[in-house]
């Protein structure tokens, strides 16, 4: 891998029982000359979720009807070890990329062009799909066709994203005691206060003809709660909806007068 001047380091989190992953993922960023490093993840098929610290058990059965699987929790804990790396090690921005990932040719170039950009960002998702677009409040361009934009967020995933130690050092401190997997920690910019935007079209997209380490169990909505837990969760849950789509929807619409001097900067820069 090649050092690039000011170009932000990438972290490839990566668990050692999955070498070809490793593999696969240095054969994509050698020829894009980006300096990254793999980083050990967490293997969630060792947790004990009864007892693990930073698991709100009963938090997450109140609100979401199950229990995190344990793919979630190790993929969380994953992500948190890295931020806690960047905080740690005085890390000002840093690229994470999960270890099943395509990224365009055109990566190194999106990423430079966020490092040098006049918005004070403080994480930029990598969300593929245009139902994550739809809604979005363009900022401008990027390069290229790439824009930067502050969408209307839904969770997405983590499988890629660009992040400052700001927002590393306050996502660990909304992980300390979690109840939901990493990528909605990120979708939470009402309780995080970060500024968060997304790039339109996404230079890294997850390769779905690999097995997710964390599991397809994590997409059964089923609620299996019993006792008094079955008996308030309907309560919990609509609290829980409600406040998500009144919190997403005032952030994203209060953030409305800040974007237009964004892009009234952007376009002087």
């Amino acid at each position: 891998m090649a050092a690039q001047d000011s170009f932000p380091p990438i972290f490839v989190i990566n668990l050692k029982r999955s070498p070809e992953r490793r593999l696969s993922m240095a054969e994509r960023l050698d020829p894009l000359h980006v300096p990254y490093s793999f980083f050990d993840g967490v293997d969630g098929a060792h947790l004990d979720l009864e007892t693990l610290p930073s698991y709100a058990k009963t938090r997450r059965r109140l609100l979401f009807g199950r229990d995190l699987k344990k793919g979630e929790m190790g993929c969380l804990l994953s992500h948190r070890a890295v931020y806690q790396h960047m905080v740690d090690h005085n890390i000002d921005s840093a690229v994470i990329l999960e270890d099943d990932v395509f990224l365009t040719p055109d990566f190194p170039q999106v990423i430079s062009a966020l490092a040098k950009h006049p918005v004070e960002w403080d994480v930029v998702r990598f969300l593929e799909g245009e139902k994550v677009y739809k809604k979005s409040r363009v900022i401008g361009p990027l390069c290229g066709d790439y824009l930067l934009t502050r969408p209307l967020l839904a969770s997405g995933g983590a499988y890629g994203y660009m992040l400052t130690k700001k927002a590393a050092a306050c996502f660990l401190r909304h992980m300390q005691k979690t109840a939901v997997p990493v990528d909605t920690v990120h979708s939470y910019v009402w309780k995080t206060g970060l500024e968060t935007f997304a790039v339109k079209p996404s230079p890294v997209s997850p390769d779905r003809d690999i097995d997710s380490t964390i599991g397809e169990a994590r997409f059964d909505k089923t609620a299996q709660v019993t006792g008094w837990q079955k008996a308030v969760y309907p309560l919990t849950r609509f609290w829980l909806k409600f406040s998500e789509l009144v919190g997403k929807r005032r952030a994203y619409w209060s953030s409305l007068p800040h974007d237009i001097l964004l892009k009234q900067r952007w376009r002087k820069s």
